[in-house]
C-alpha cells in the first residue's frame, strides 16, 4: 500500500507539474508530457493486478513444519497428515485434504505427485516423493534424515528468494525516489529560471 501511495503522489506532482508549465510558462509541449506521464502513473496504480494462487510455496513450507513435528513425534505418516490437517485452511486444506482421501483407495506415488503439481517446484516434488517411501518403508532415521534434508533445502531457497525479492523491491522503491527528486529538483530549477527571467527584465 505505500508503494503504490508513493507512485500516486509522484503522479499527481507530475500533473501539478504539467499544469503549472502550462498556465505559467505557457509550455503546452512540456505540460503534456509532465501531464500525461503523471496521469498514466495514477491510473496504472488503479489497476488491479492479477490475483495470485491461492496456493504458494510458502503455504507448503507452513503446512509441512506441523507434519514434519507430527513425524518426529513418532506418529505414522497418515495420522501425521490427518493432525496436520486439523492446523490448515483454505485452499490449502482443500489440497491436502484429496490427498488423505485418495490415500485410502490409491497406495502408488501418484497422489502424492498430484499434491505436488500446483506448486510447480522440483523440490516440492521431490519431497512429496519421500514422503510415500515414509508410507511404504516406515519412518525410519535414514528416510526421515532425507525428508528433513530436502525440506530445509527448500526453505532455504525460498528464503533466499524472499530476500533478494526484498532487496529488489527496495531498489526500486530507491530508484522511484530518485526520479521524484530530480523532477522536484528540475521544477525549481525552471521556476527559478522563470523568476530571473522576470527580474532581469
Amino acid at each position: 500500500m505505500l508503494v503504490k501511495w508513493l507512485e500516486r503522489s509522484a503522479g499527481l506532482l507530475l500533473i501539478i507539474v504539467g499544469a503549472i508549465l502550462y498556465f505559467w510558462k505557457k509550455n503546452l509541449t512540456l505540460a503534456l508530457i509532465f501531464a500525461g506521464v503523471g496521469f498514466t502513473i495514477v491510473v496504472i496504480t488503479f489497476i488491479p493486478q492479477k490475483q495470485k494462487s491461492n496456493i504458494t510455496l510458502a503455504d507448503f513450507i507452513n503446512v509441512f513444519t506441523h507434519f514434519r513435528v507430527a513425524l518426529d513425534n513418532n506418529l505414522n505418516v497418515y495420522r501425521a497428515l490427518n493432525i496436520t490437517l486439523t492446523t490448515t485452511s483454505g485452499a490449502m486444506s482443500a489440497l491436502l485434504e484429496s490427498l488423505i482421501n485418495a490415500l485410502e483407495n490409491d497406495h502408488s506415488v501418484t497422489p502424492f505427485i498430484n499434491f505436488s503439481l500446483p506448486f510447480k517446484h522440483p523440490l516440492v516434488s521431490q519431497i512429496m516423493i519421500n514422503v510415500y517411501m515414509l508410507v511404504n518403508h516406515g519412518v525410519d532415521p535414514k528416510r526421515l534424515w532425507q525428508f528433513n534434508y530436502l525440506f530445509e533445502t527448500l526453505v532455504k531457497e525460498h528464503n533466499d528468494e524472499e530476500i533478494a525479492l526484498h532487496e529488489s523491491s527496495y531498489e526500486r522503491f530507491n530508484i522511484s525516489l530518485f526520479i521524484g527528486t530530480g523532477i522536484m529538483i528540475m521544477t525549481l530549477m525552471i521556476s527559478i529560471m522563470g523568476m530571473i527571467g522576470e527580474y532581469i527584465v
